[in-house]
């Protein structure tokens, strides 16, 4: 048996009803490593979302080798696998967030843009070295870029505090959805400028 098609089968177990079965084949998966990237990404658009989380769990395991490749797909593809990719690079953690940040501020890809600020936000207090590029994202000319800056910021609470005056400046958004996150963000960074600021709502 080829390693592809050994592959290929040990994906296929994801879909089975034992847990042991899929916990078995994360596990001969994750020994695979690299060689199994190519086909966990594609596996990421799966129609059912247990099967792709399954593989974002595995690509997570395999970590630092499987960022370039995850954002190299992440460029060009359909929403909800994008999703998928952006919550394996959540779990890669720290080591994805270089890459992650040089693509929050690609002047190209609006889309890019919002997965990598996503992606940076389900990190949470790991993510703090990224808060200057959120500060700088919360300008984004993205409705949607922006307030995914604002989710990410609210998700690293106290350490964002040098956020707080763009967060204000954010309350006066065209964007409801925008004022809605930096209001919450800044409820959980809880300064006094961020408390007075909201006082003032």
């Amino acid at each position: 048996m080829s390693r592809e098609q050994q592959i290929a089968d040990l994906l296929e177990d994801f879909e089975e009803f034992d847990e042991d079965i899929r916990e078995t084949a994360k596990e001969e998966l994750i020994v695979i490593g690299e060689p199994a990237i190519p086909q966990l990404i594609d596996t990421l658009g799966h129609n059912l979302y247990e099967v792709a989380d399954q593989a974002a769990d595995v690509l997570a395991a395999i970590g630092e080798p499987a960022i370039l490749p995850l954002m190299d797909e992440l460029e060009d593809t359909a929403r909800h696998q994008a999703y998928a990719i952006t919550s394996a690079l959540t779990r890669i953690g720290e080591p994805a967030i270089p890459v992650l940040l040089k693509a929050a501020t690609n002047r190209v890809n609006e889309d890019l843009r919002e997965y990598a600020v996503r992606a940076l936000g389900g990190m949470g207090t790991k993510a703090t070295s990224a808060i200057p590029t959120l500060i700088e994202v919360l300008s984004d000319p993205e409705d949607e870029v922006r307030t995914y800056a604002a989710y990410a910021l609210s998700k690293m609470e106290a350490a964002a505090a040098d956020a707080v005056p763009a967060l204000i400046q954010a309350l006066e958004d065209e964007s409801d959805r925008v004022k809605h996150h930096a209001a919450f963000a800044l409820s959980k960074i809880g300064t006094p400028e961020a408390r007075n600021a909201l006082n003032k709502i």
